[in-house]
């Protein structure tokens, strides 16, 4: 990792809605019976209520590498309420996340239509599953454990199975034997649960594919299957979403020029011939863009990690919407050896993979998803500034509102920490001194802002809206201390789709920048803001910057300023950060009249520590 740059764990993750577990329960007035199948594909946020009895774990296609099919179950050390189970600690262990499943009858099992047989060992009764340590998230350690226990019909909790901590490069299948006697009864149920540090939402497990089923045997692990993995399905070329008036500057070179379904055979010797097609809907649920079976097919092979098929491009040319979206549903026909979800009596359908994609008011290269936290660390150096910006190439000439951001709550309490947004129009060549930088603006900020709802950004808007000429420009921050702000981190993105470093990022530490390291992939969730306040669905926080007041502005000699706090001392810089003015303690005021016409940005110092940024234009 390069020098100030560092990623870390995620401490929250965005809350569906919550059922309790005593209502979970109740939903089942009677046990299951076999076969018992979850693949996670027909539920998404919490596990399906009529399988399993818990809202703990996290259904997610985000963490995961390699899955057998889309969507696993992520134990993560969080509760339903998005908050660590309990206090943290980095030296104390336990229980946290169990995945329970409903009960199940291994009592007695139909023979016809009035008759029925006991289970007995001779029955062979199998529970099988995939199993994952860290993915896209974070490694368990050695002490930490995923561990599998059956209820028997004392209603004791018996461990069966577990895996020690350490990484794990793709999922693995286990084979664990139902035949002791003691769990033949009614109401068994089988429970999985990781066994970790109290360190917050770290040490993470992903399983998927789970069968029960009787008449197996420790080496029935083929799979006569072929599913959907995940798909790549951003509409643009270069970022994850952008506002659709920007994107009609030049649609044929924003457009993404093709999209990608992902497959796995779970087959172990057999290659199965597999049709691929996909359906695109506009706003108004019309179908604008189909690619039938017919038209694509491919030899998918046996245990392939990793099969696509690559579609054209979109259709984006039937929007009416200042910021439409559209429904895409990728689909595939394995031609044979497809038949275990149906056998297991499936109630998800991994051909089957549908997902909505949209214009937004914002430029985002992230796709909503943090599985960690970015920030600069930068401690043995001293007590210095640190700066961290983020490359932007906006599309057309437009006002800046503000940014959003999602803000990670980590390991090290940052909630009292102050810092200042920035926007640059250039950087001074990396290695060279920043006396080249081009302040455009600065927007200081109390402290991180958390949430905990759906969407975990929180949207900052600036004191006045800030006028930006198409082109390149720099997002970032300030710090004046070293400590880790952790702004959420999607590690799913890759520049071009490549595993290579991304070249948007740049940090300062000594009063110079410098690239991001190669191994850092993903991406910062810094979103800008563009457009009307009828865009935002949201609420923006009272602050000191709605009570201070500069006047006139536009101003032609002079500027003025009343502020509830007293100033400290006032700063006026051009946009290429040159200090071109100044005005000391106590003072109400500044003349400009010496100034050539244009932008500035004035910096009040308060005599409380922070400071308060306004632009002027000078006359």
């Amino acid at each position: 990792m390069a020098q100030g740059i560092v990623l870390t764990p995620l401490n929250h993750r965005p809350v569906p809605t919550y059922t309790p577990s005593h209502l979970i329960s109740a939903l089942r007035t009677d046990s299951l019976v076999l076969p018992f199948f979850e693949d996670f594909t027909d539920n998404a946020g919490f596990p399906n209520q009529l399988r399993w009895v818990e809202n703990q774990v996290w259904i997610n296609n985000n963490f995961p590498l390699g899955q057998p099919n889309y969507n696993v179950a992520t134990f993560d050390h969080l509760n339903p309420r998005s908050k660590p189970w309990n206090v943290l600690s980095k030296t104390t262990s336990g229980y946290a996340d169990s995945l329970t499943s409903q009960p199940i009858n291994l009592e007695f099992y139909k023979t016809g239509p009035s008759s029925t047989k006991n289970y007995s060992a001779a029955d062979s009764v199998y529970l099988s599953f995939f199993w994952q340590a860290q993915g896209l998230g974070d490694l368990p350690e050695s002490e930490d454990s995923l561990i599998l226990l059956f209820l028997d019909r004392n209603q004791k909790w018996v461990r069966v199975w577990g895996v020690k901590g350490g990484k794990t490069d793709s999922f693995r299948q286990a084979m664990v034997p139902v035949l002791s006697a003691d769990f033949m009864h009614q109401k068994f149920q089988f429970r999985f649960v990781n066994y970790t540090k109290f360190t917050g939402n770290l040490n993470h497990w992903h399983l998927d594919y789970i069968r029960l089923d009787r008449n197996r045997n420790a080496n029935d692990k083929s799979i006569r299957d072929v599913g959907i993995t995940r798909v790549s399905t951003r509409l643009l070329r270069k970022f994850q979403s952008m506002p659709y008036h920007h994107f009609l500057s030049d649609p044929l070179a924003l457009a993404k020029t093709s999209h990608t379904v992902h497959v796995r055979n779970l087959n172990q010797n057999t290659a199965v011939q597999t049709r691929f097609g996909f359906d695109q809907y506009n706003d108004y649920n019309t179908k604008v863009l189909s690619v039938p079976f017919t038209s694509s097919a491919k030899n998918v092979l046996a245990n392939n990690r990793d099969t696509s098929e690559e579609f054209p491009m979109f259709r984006l040319d039937t929007a009416s919407k200042s910021n439409p979206c559209f429904s895409i549903t990728y689909k595939i026909d394995p031609l044979s050896n497809d038949n275990t979800p149906a056998a297991y009596n499936a109630t998800g359908d991994n051909n089957s993979y549908s997902i909505k994609e949209c214009f937004t008011p914002w430029y985002a290269y992230d796709d909503g998803s943090a599985e960690g936290g970015f920030g600069l660390d930068y401690a043995f150096l001293g007590n210095i500034r640190g700066q961290f910006a983020m490359q932007f190439d906006f599309q057309k000439s437009d006002t800046l509102k503000g940014l959003s951001i999602y803000f990670n709550r980590s390991e090290s309490d940052v909630s009292f920490r102050s810092f200042t947004l920035k926007i640059w129009k250039a950087l001074s060549p990396l290695g060279s001194p920043d006396n080249k930088d081009q302040l455009v603006y600065s927007f200081p900020v109390d402290h991180p802002i958390y949430k905990d709802s759906f969407n975990d950004f929180s949207y900052i808007f600036f004191d006045s809206a800030l006028y930006l000429p198409k082109g390149t420009y720099y997002v970032g921050w300030q710090q004046e201390q070293p400590y880790i702000l952790n702004v959420g981190y999607d590690n799913n993105f890759r520049y071009n789709d490549q595993e290579v470093g991304n070249p948007y990022l740049f940090y300062n530490l000594l009063g110079q920048w410098e690239k991001a390291a190669w191994d850092v992939k993903g991406v910062p969730m810094i979103r800008p803001l563009f457009g009307g306040g009828a865009d935002y669905s949201f609420s923006t926080r009272e602050s000191l910057k709605r009570k201070i007041t500069v006047y006139p502005n536009p101003a032609n000699n002079q500027i003025n300023w009343n502020s509830p706090i007293p100033v400290q001392s006032a700063s006026l810089y051009a946009t290429t950060g040159k200090l071109v003015s100044t005005a000391g303690n106590s003072a109400s005021g500044m003349g400009i009249s010496h100034l050539a016409p244009g932008m500035y940005i004035l910096v009040l110092q308060l005599q409380n520590g922070k400071l308060y940024t306004h632009q002027i234009m000078k006359n």
